[in-house]
């Protein structure tokens, strides 16, 4: 049986637990909640427990939002659940204080103003305007995960899976970097890495992701991964400690493995210049000045073409061959 302490017996005793309905008032509102209330079994007098007086202020809370229509703690759970996204860096996106999440789900009820403002997250274009003018109130972790689920609900149907293999084929690079051995990738080179890993993967097998690149004047670029690590500059991007290669089939991971090993020692500007005399990117920038803008996409077509030529011509079958004609090539 359960015990507690009764003031009028001064002792611990067994008690039992009626609902009743209570009125109640809050900020000028009046209505009435279904509550739970402890009993002494022995005097019949009421029983104060803290945790039944906890639950008591969530139900009455729970009644007051719906009568002035604020949003409901489910609700708030529901918005991390669906971002993937915790409660001091939704907080922190928000530029509210960084325990304010944490108060509203523990029962605080919001003002009409936050309410609403969280109730506009729920659609995810919303939340991606948020993303893109706060994001960097986000730690990199934060700022991954968010947009790599955003890109997820607003893509539909394959474009989903798709827009996520992109993330997740530079985190496969990000995961492979050990800063303590010197090895780091930065913004371009990154770009670069995961060029050569769609253009072996379309030679050898088929499309790693369904996004284009760009013939920017750095070489190729896929715009959605340039807004994504646009903050780092020139500078290196953290490595991503946690990495599932699951999301790979066999024969992509041989290729990122390919890429990584062949192309990962060489620094973005070699990897730049690279690109630079390689037909895919010339030819999409044709009749372009050097340093004039550019925005052209090298298809997916001229890409395969090129490195399959490449293949045929260099008799490329494995890591030595591929890194023997790397290795060999000479720059004007």
């Amino acid at each position: 049986m359960m015990r507690e302490y009764c003031y009028h017996c001064d002792a611990d005793v067994e008690y039992s637990i009626k609902e009743l309905m209570i009125d109640t008032e809050i900020k000028d509102v009046v209505f009435s909640y279904l509550a739970k209330i402890a009993y002494c079994n022995d005097c019949g007098e009421e029983i104060y427990i803290s945790e039944l007086s906890d639950e008591n202020v969530k139900s009455a809370n729970k009644i007051y939002r719906e009568l002035k229509g604020l949003i409901q703690v489910n609700e708030i759970e529901n918005l991390l659940i669906k971002y993937n996204i915790g409660r001091k860096p939704l907080s922190s996106l928000l530029g509210w204080g960084e325990t304010t999440i944490i108060r509203y789900l523990n029962g605080l009820t919001p003002t009409r103003e936050y309410s609403e403002t969280l109730r506009k997250l729920m659609n995810s274009q919303n939340m991606l305007d948020l993303y893109h003018t706060n994001k960097g109130a986000l730690t990199p972790v934060s700022k991954r995960k968010l947009y790599a689920r955003l890109m997820e609900l607003l893509d539909h149907g394959q474009k989903s899976s798709h827009k996520n293999k992109l993330v997740s084929v530079a985190e496969y690079f990000l995961n492979k970097i050990e800063p303590e051995a010197g090895e780091s990738i930065t913004p371009l080179k990154l770009q670069k890495l995961v060029y050569y890993a769609q253009a072996w993967s379309l030679t050898f097998h088929k499309s790693l992701f369904e996004e284009d690149f760009q013939a920017w004047v750095h070489g190729p670029v896929i715009p959605d991964l340039y807004i994504y690590f646009k903050e780092y500059g020139s500078s290196n991007i953290p490595k991503v400690s946690s990495f599932d290669p699951g999301v790979f089939e066999k024969d992509e991971l041989t290729v990122l493995d390919l890429v990584w090993s062949v192309y990962g020692k060489y620094d973005a500007k070699y990897l730049e210049r690279l690109t630079h005399i390689e037909k895919p990117w010339v030819d999409a920038r044709t009749g372009i000045d050097q340093n004039e803008r550019c925005t052209n996409i090298i298809s997916k077509e001229a890409i395969q073409q090129y490195f399959s030529d490449l293949r045929k011509n260099h008799d490329i079958c494995s890591e030595y061959s591929l890194n023997k004609y790397v290795s060999n090539i000479t720059f004007m």
